[in-house]
């Protein structure tokens, strides 16, 4: 009886630790959650953005992936992710089609063309197609919300590379309005030519006091500040690699004003 007893003790004490490691800890759990992403993942590493749409609307037929991003507007969180894959648009079309929550199909879906609206798990999603000669790509986004969205932000938010304006004061003299729009995203691209594959890029919206032609005044004068060698310059935007960082300044509008999007990239050593 006596050790029946304390082997029952010892079942009800094994169970409450482990029950305690499985809601505390998370050590049992592998999937990717957003609690995960908010308490213990590093932001700055892309798999996690990947990892959390794929877990929700698995691709279909992924050859490899374009890009990812997560991204605030005015404290609406959304994921992005964008694959190449080989697959017949009709087949992608069904696939996602069944995945999704009162799909929506645009009158300019054909053979070559695929739009397509719904929800999963009560949240929206939109998914297209962009034009490739070699294969199609996917687009695919989901809106995130939740007591967890704005904890991950956060943690985006704190990762953003203040050092970066520290080091381009003429740069930060364009930042210092209010900023609520940006994002973190990964290029996988090997082969662009604008920023560099695999290495997150940080951007963020900044209000500006003036009109639109004066701020692409000010990005043009940019510039000057900045030895020649180091500044490319088109119309409205002005990309400039200085020091260990990779900077584009440019215009952006909305119904909310004129405002600075600001780029941010580190440049890999060597």
């Amino acid at each position: 009886m006596k050790l029946t007893i304390v082997g029952a003790i010892g079942i009800v004490m094994a169970a409450v630790i482990i029950v305690c490691l499985y809601r505390f800890t998370g050590i049992f759990t592998t999937k990717i959650t957003e609690e995960r992403i908010a308490q213990k993942t590093d932001i700055c590493d892309s798999q996690w953005v990947e990892e959390l749409i794929e877990d929700t609307l698995p691709p279909f037929k992924k050859d490899f992936s374009i890009y990812s991003a997560y991204t605030n507007s005015n404290g609406r969180y959304y994921i992005t992710h964008v694959y190449a894959t080989r697959a017949e648009l009709t087949a992608t079309r069904n696939h996602y089609k069944g995945l999704l929550e009162n799909p929506r199909l645009s009158e300019k879906n054909d053979v070559a063309v695929l739009e397509l609206d719904g929800a999963v798990n009560g949240r929206k999603v939109s998914i297209q197609n962009f034009f490739s000669e070699v294969s199609n790509l996917i687009q695919v986004e989901m809106e995130i919300s939740g007591e967890y969205a704005d904890q991950i932000w956060r943690k985006v938010d704190d990762a953003f590379p203040s050092e970066a304006l520290n080091d381009a004061p003429e740069i930060a003299a364009l930042a210092n309005g209010k900023s609520t729009e940006g994002y973190i995203m990964w290029n996988f691209d090997t082969f662009a030519d604008d920023f560099y594959a695999s290495v997150p890029i940080f951007s963020r919206a900044y209000s500006f006091n003036g009109t639109m032609e004066e701020l692409e005044q000010k990005i043009r004068d940019m510039g000057e500040h900045f030895d020649k060698s180091l500044v490319t310059e088109h119309s409205d935007m002005v990309k400039i690699s200085f020091g260990k960082w990779l900077y584009q300044v440019t215009t952006m509008e909305s119904l909310s004003g004129v405002k600075v999007a600001l780029i941010i990239q580190e440049i890999p050593k060597g």
